[in-house]
């Protein structure tokens, strides 16, 4: 009989499923269990059944596997952010370029394509250039900012030293709830008053040293200048704001941000090219594999000097522009119209003059493009675009947007992914399409969780 609920149950792990879980089977019924890695011989409680799995929590590792390390993390065991930190890392490389090839089978049914060997990092902490850190109160009435206790949206972790971000970060983090705390001002919370603080966001120029801070609080109040000078003089922060978000989503949105101290964006680096980074804007949050992102983007894409590109969901330009430097010219498009006056700054910073900037949604635009060179009915091959480029949210494209992106006619689609499910998805549209997938580059942008950042090159068939 399958397990129920309550139920403590021996099991052995022998593989992860996208998402991060172990995966382990009872006579053949399926058990996912959280905190088990392939190889371990756990004893778990099940937390939920279904018809075809359960959910299990492993309460004691009974034989540990040999490929089980010792977590870095101090709150290894409380914050659910680095779930596979307890994997050794070429474990956790190994696995992430299997489900790549898993889904891309099970969900398209595609296998002949080229697997290059997934790309990891030289040291694989410390990595990410933004962290978003909520605030909260201890069992005391303390007030603490930190990271969400895993499978909690209430109970924050009061977290001493992130692993994942700079000692920098951390030391700022440290200063603004030590400011918070003398100034008196107290956690958001959905209960009672409803509280101020909400939310703070840093962000890291890894090559240009800036440091942003971006506090997301219930309204504005009376001690802004206070705190952010206290801020800046305790951290070096060289820029302060803050947001207000007056609604009740748990997230760091809203209305803002205000700038009380220094710039309202950040300078970073990436691929040859200066950026100016606005408060809110998109960036890769790794920005050491953001350069080995984008030079397997670039080398798949195999821009021609003489023919126009297309970059879809371009951001701020960070992969146009080293786009345009290889083209004729690149039209790019981008939904946020802060994007893109940031996309069209950073144009100009570099130099680039042969960078067109659109801003509204991909499937209309392509619908009614904006360029001719966006106009797939066009018969001269030198105004075909060479290559498409595509980044898009985690969801994918829509069916619609992705037959419009293919009816443009590039020789070349190339698919940035941060979903291999979704990936999966839209190659089995592309190949109905016309375009093959020929290579597939993976590339770990998020060490010690389950989240794989991938490269695929379609060719026109």
């Amino acid at each position: 009989m399958p397990p129920r609920p309550g139920d403590i149950i021996e099991l052995d792990v022998t593989s992860l499923a996208y998402g991060g879980q172990g995966v382990a089977r009872l006579d053949e019924f399926v058990v996912f269990v959280r905190g088990g890695v392939p190889g371990d011989h756990v004893l778990a409680r099940v937390t939920r059944r279904r018809p075809s799995h359960a959910e299990a929590r492993a309460l004691e590792i009974l034989a540990p596997s040999p490929r089980r390390v010792p977590p870095r993390c101090l709150h290894s065991s409380e914050c659910g952010g680095c779930e596979w930190q307890t994997l050794a890392y070429e474990a956790q490389l190994e696995f992430k370029q299997q489900q790549v090839v898993d889904s891309l089978q099970r969900i398209a049914h595609l296998t002949d394509y080229e697997l290059e060997p997934i790309r990891g990092m030289d040291d694989p902490w410390r990595y990410r250039n933004k962290m978003e850190f909520s605030f909260g109160t201890d069992e005391g009435g303390r007030l603490v900012l930190g990271l969400h206790k895993r499978g909690s949206w209430r109970e924050i972790v009061d977290v001493q030293d992130c692993m994942l971000a700079s000692e920098r970060m951390n030391r700022a983090r440290l200063a603004v709830a030590r400011a918070c705390r003398d100034l008196g001002l107290p956690a958001y919370s959905r209960e009672g008053d409803g509280g101020l603080l909400r939310h703070l966001v840093v962000r890291e120029g890894r090559s240009s040293g800036d440091l942003l801070l971006n506090l997301f609080v219930a309204a504005r109040f009376p001690q802004e200048a206070d705190l952010a000078e206290r801020v800046q003089a305790d951290s070096g922060c060289t820029s302060f704001a803050v947001t207000v978000n007056e609604s009740r989503a748990d997230a760091a949105l809203g209305d803002g941000p205000y700038v009380l101290v220094g710039p309202p964006s950040l300078r970073e680096r990436v691929a040859g090219v200066d950026l100016q980074v606005p408060a809110t804007a998109f960036l890769q949050t790794n920005s050491v594999m953001c350069e080995v992102l984008y030079a397997a983007a670039l080398r798949l894409a195999a821009p021609e000097p003489g023919r126009p590109s297309v970059d879809l969901y371009c951001g701020i330009g960070s992969l146009s522009l080293p786009l345009a430097q290889r083209s004729r010219e690149v039209h790019a498009v981008e939904i946020q119209q802060e994007a893109i006056d940031a996309a069209r700054v950073n144009a100009e910073l570099n130099g680039v003059a042969n960078a067109a900037f659109y801003a509204g949604d991909v499937r209309p635009l392509l619908r009614f493009p904006p360029h001719p060179a966006l106009d797939a009915a066009r018969a001269d091959d030198g105004d075909r675009p060479a290559v498409v480029v595509a980044d898009p949210p985690r969801a994918g494209l829509a069916r619609k947007a992705l037959q419009r992106a293919a009816a443009l006619g590039a020789d070349r689609f190339v698919y940035v992914s941060c979903n291999p499910t979704t990936l999966a998805g839209n190659a089995a549209e592309l190949a109905d399409l016309g375009y093959r997938l020929a290579v597939v580059a993976p590339v770990d942008m998020f060490p010690h969780t389950h989240h794989i950042e991938t490269v695929a090159l379609f060719e026109r068939s």
